[in-house]
C-alpha cells in the first residue's frame, strides 16, 4: 500500500528535523553541560554569578577565547598546532622585553610613544613566523603537525627563557595596563535572580556588568573568524581541505597554501594573545602560556568541532571557552587545591574526545 502525499510529507519533515537534531547533537550538549554548570555552581557557591566574579571570569578566558579562534580555523582544516601556549609565552616575552628592556628608563610612564607603539606591534610577527615555519615543514615534509608543532613548542618556550632570562618583566608601561586592566563600558545583564524571586520586577533582574576591555578585542577576533570561515571563498577552501584533501586538490584548491595560511592564523591570534596577556597582568612571567595548549584544544573540541577536520563552527567553541574557565573558576571559588585544577582539565579533555567519538558515530547512522 503507497503512502498518500500527506504522509510522505510528514515522514519527509520527521526525518528532515531527526537529522537537523543529528546535526546539531554537539550544540545541544555542550549547551546543556553548559547551563548545568551554571545551575550545579551557583547553588554550590552563591558567589558564583556575582558580578565581580562574572567580570573577571570573562578577563580571565580572554587570552583562552583568542587561542581558540584560531585553533578552531587550524583544527577545521585537518591539523593540529600544539604550540599555541609556548607562542603566547614567546610573544609576551618579546614584547615584555621591547617594552620594558630595549629603551630602559626611569619610570614606566616616561616610556616613549613609539617604542610602545613597537612593543605591540613587533611581537604579533612572532606567530606568524613561526606558522609559516610549521606549515611548511608539515604540508612539504609530510610529517604530523602534532610532531612538528611539538618541536616548535620546545624551541619557542625556550626562546621565551632566553628573552626573559627566566626572570619576570615587571612595570609594563601605564597606557597599556590601563587598556587591560580597565573596565569603560558597562552592560545591563539579567544575573541577578535573588532580587528578581524576591521583588518579582523584572527591572531588578538586570545588573550593571562592568567588562574588562580585552573582552572587546576577543568580540573582534570572532567577529572576524565567523566572517572568514562562513562568507569567504578561504573559508570554504579550509573546510573542503578539512573535510577531502585529495578532493579539495583535484578541486583546484592549494591545500598546500591554505594549510600554511592556517598555521599562520592561529599564530597570530597566539601572539595576540600574548599581547592580551602582557596588558592584563602588567607585567611578563616566563611561565605565561603554559598548558594553554591543552586547555585549548579541550575548548574547540567540547565546541563541536571535529578532531579529524572538515566540520566545525567558530561560535560554538565560545561555549567551550566558556565550560573550562567555569570548571577552573569553581574551583577556585570552592578553594580547592591547585592541585587538582590539573586533573579536573584532564578529565575535560578525555570526557571532550569521548564526546566527540560520540558524535561522529551518530552522524555516521544519518
Amino acid at each position: 500500500m503507497s503512502e498518500s502525499p500527506s504522509q510522505a510529507t510528514a515522514g519527509g519533515g520527521q526525518r528532515r528535523w531527526l537529522n537537523g537534531l543529528r546535526r546539531s547533537y554537539s550544540l545541544i550538549q555542550a549547551l546543556a553541560v553548559l547551563a548545568l554548570l551554571i545551575v550545579v555552581m551557583q547553588i554550590a557557591n552563591d558567589r558564583f554569578l556575582s558580578p565581580i566574579n562574572v567580570s573577571n571570569l570573562l578577563g580571565q578566558m580572554t587570552v583562552m577565547l583568542i587561542v581558540a579562534a584560531g585553533m578552531t580555523i587550524i583544527m577545521i582544516s585537518g591539523e593540529f598546532d600544539v604550540a599555541v601556549g609556548a607562542v603566547v609565552g614567546l610573544s609576551a616575552a618579546v614584547a615584555g622585553w621591547l617594552l620594558v628592556r630595549w629603551m630602559p628608563v626611569e619610570t614606566a610612564a616616561d616610556q616613549a610613544f613609539w617604542v610602545i607603539l613597537v612593543g605591540l606591534l613587533l611581537p604579533l610577527l612572532v606567530g606568524p613566523a613561526i606558522g609559516v615555519f610549521a606549515g611548511t615543514v608539515v604540508t612539504k615534509a609530510g610529517i604530523p603537525s602534532f610532531i612538528v608543532t611539538l618541536g616548535t613548542l620546545m624551541m619557542a618556550r625556550s626562546l621565551t627563557l632566553v628573552v626573559t632570562q627566566g626572570q619576570p618583566i615587571p612595570d609594563i608601561p601605564e597606557p597599556i595596563r590601563a587598556f587591560g586592566q580597565g573596565r569603560w563600558v558597562n552592560l545591563p545583564l539579567p544575573l541577578d535572580f535573588s532580587a528578581l524571586f524576591e521583588t518579582g520586577s523584572f527591572a531588578e533582574w538586570f545588573i550593571w556588568l562592568p567588562i574588562q576591555n580585552i573582552v572587546w578585542v576577543a568580540v573582534v577576533v570572532y567577529a572576524v573568524g565567523w566572517f572568514v570561515l562562513e562568507r569567504t571563498t578561504f573559508g570554504k577552501r579550509v573546510y573542503a581541505v578539512g573535510s577531502n584533501r585529495t578532493v579539495a586538490v583535484l578541486s583546484g584548491i592549494r591545500a598546500d597554501r591554505i594549510k600554511i595560511y592556517c598555521f599562520m592564523i592561529v599564530g597570530f591570534t597566539a601572539s595576540l594573545a600574548g599581547i592580551v596577556s602582557v596588558s592584563r597582568l602588567g607585567a611578563v612571567s616566563p611561565n605565561t602560556g603554559e598548558g594553554l595548549e591543552f586547555e585549548v584544544i579541550a575548548a574547540v573540541v567540547i565546541g563541536g568541532t571535529s578532531l579529524s577536520g572538515g566540520q566545525g563552527r567558530i561560535l560554538r567553541t565560545i561555549i567551550g571557552v566558556i565550560i573550562i574557565a567555569l570548571t577552573r573558576n569553581f574551583l577556585n571559588l570552592a578553594r580547592i587545591e591547585v592541585f587538582w585544577q590539573g586533573f579536573a582539565t584532564g578529565t575535560i579533555i578525555l570526557a571532550a574526545v569521548l564526546l566527540e567519538a560520540l558524535q561522529r558515530r551518530i552522524s555516521s547512522r544519518q
